[in-house]
């Protein structure tokens, strides 16, 4: 019994190693995602998270299977009124953080499919395109938060 303990301990370990190693080389990080909960009646909702990279990249698309589809937006004050404009993708520059947070960059959701509430979670598909054209495709689970 005992070995099969040290067995099994000494494979977790491995794992974990493997694990841990692998996260130092990974590209892309996505930091805290999270969604708006909705409003009743509401079918639009924004989301945020951050992300860093340790090459240059570009967020070039997201989807989700709860919203028919989403975008990349950005809120700015021009003279005093704020205007949100869809962009087209995201510039991630070497070892920056690019942080998409309430008034600034921030995702769109738009056609969701049912009600979000707090605890609720949703998947986010991201796209992440290299200045050598490959791309990396990574899904995120993100908590849905009170307003």
């Amino acid at each position: 019994m005992n070995r099969l303990i040290c067995a099994l301990l000494v494979l977790i370990m491995l794992v974990l190693n493997a694990c841990s190693s692998q996260d130092k080389t990974f590209p892309i990080r996505m930091i805290a995602p999270w969604v708006r909960a909705t409003a009743p009646g509401q079918d639009t909702v924004a989301g945020y998270i951050r992300l860093q990279s340790s090459k240059a990249a570009r967020l070039i698309k997201i989807t989700s299977p709860q919203a028919g589809s989403v975008g990349i937006h950005r809120m700015s004050n021009h003279n005093g009124v704020m205007k949100m404009e869809e962009l087209a993708d995201l510039d991630l520059p070497e070892n920056q953080t690019v942080e998409l947070a309430p008034n600034g960059l921030h995702l769109m959701l738009i056609g969701v499919k049912q009600p979000l509430k707090v605890g609720d979670e949703v998947t986010l598909t991201l796209t992440f395109e290299f200045a050598d054209k490959s791309t990396l495709q990574l899904n995120a689970g993100a908590e849905v938060r009170d307003r």
